[in-house]
C-alpha cells in the first residue's frame, strides 16, 4: 500500500501542505498519520521544516526556496505492506481516580448512567492512543474510549482543574498540561509533568504512542510527584 492510499492532499500556503486520511478520530487513522510523520523524520529529506501530527491529518512545512511537494513525498521510504502498523511506544502512567484527585468523577459517573466504580474499571481496561497535541503546550489529546464513557462536554465550563488532570468528554480523554478552566470532566490525575521546554523532547509521548493506566491511591500519587517522571514507565516499543 502506497502512503497515499485513501489520502487527501490539500495545499497549506506557499510552504506547506496537508495529508489527510479521513473524516473522524479513529485509531487505525491515527496510527497512519504516526506512520507517515515518523517516515518523514527518518527519511529527513533536505528543506524539511517540520510535520505536525493531528488524529486524521499530517501538516507538511517545508521551504519552497528548497524543495517541492513532489520532491518530499518522493523521498519517503518504501510504507511496510501496511502502513497502519503499530509505531511507537507503549506505556504505563499511574494515576488517581478518586478523591480529590477525580473532583469530577461522581458527577460523571451520573451522566453517564453508571456508577464511579463501573466507570474506572472500564477506563483502566482500555489502552488509550496520543492523537494529537494541542490546545496548549504538551496538552495530550487521547483516542481509544470506550463508547459506555463517551460523555457530552459541559454546557458550561467548570472552575480551574490542576495541571496532569485526566479529563472525558466527547469521546475523548486528555491529559492537561496546564491548570485551566474545562468543558470536560476531571475523572483523574496523574504526578507527570507533560510540557518541559528545557527538556528534548520537551513532551513525554509521541503522537502515536499508546498509554494504559494504573491506578493508584492519592498518597502515592503525592509520592510519585516527588520523581522525575511522575511513575510513568515504559512497557514495550
Amino acid at each position: 500500500m502506497d502512503w497515499l492510499d485513501g489520502a487527501v492532499l490539500r495545499g497549506s500556503g506557499e510552504d506547506a501542505f496537508v495529508v489527510e486520511y479521513g473524516e473522524e478520530i479513529a485509531p487505525e487513522i491515527g496510527r497512519r498519520v504516526a506512520a507517515l510523520a515518523d517516515a518523514f523524520d527518518r527519511a529527513a529529506p533536505d528543506g524539511l521544516v517540520e510535520v505536525v501530527p493531528t488524529f486524521r491529518s499530517l501538516l507538511v512545512l517545508y521551504d519552497p526556496e528548497r524543495t517541492t511537494r513532489e520532491a518530499l513525498l518522493a523521498a519517503l521510504p518504501a510504507p511496510d505492506d501496511d502502513p497502519s502498523h503499530e509505531t511507537g511506544t507503549h506505556w504505563t502512567l499511574p494515576v488517581c481516580l478518586e478523591g480529590e484527585a477525580a473532583e469530577d468523577i461522581a458527577e460523571c459517573a451520573a451522566g453517564l448512567g453508571i456508577s464511579e466504580a463501573r466507570l474506572r474499571e472500564i477506563f483502566l481496561a482500555g489502552t488509550y492512543q496520543v492523537g494529537m497535541y494541542g490546545f496548549a503546550p504538551g496538552f495530550a489529546y487521547l483516542s481509544g474510549v470506550d463508547e459506555a464513557l463517551a460523555i457530552p462536554r459541559r454546557p458550561q465550563p467548570r472552575p480551574p482543574m490542576p495541571a496532569g488532570s485526566l479529563i472525558l468528554a466527547g469521546g475523548m480523554a486528555a491529559l492537561t498540561s496546564i491548570s485551566m478552566p474545562t468543558g470536560w470532566y476531571v475523572i483523574g490525575r496523574t504526578a507527570i509533568t507533560l510540557f518541559r521546554p528545557e527538556a528534548e523532547p520537551m513532551v513525554p509521548f509521541a503522537v502515536g504512542d499508546r498509554i494504559a493506566f494504573r491506578a493508584v491511591p492519592l498518597d502515592e500519587l503525592d509520592r510519585l510527584a516527588a520523581t522525575h517522571d511522575g511513575g510513568l514507565t515504559r512497557t514495550t516499543s
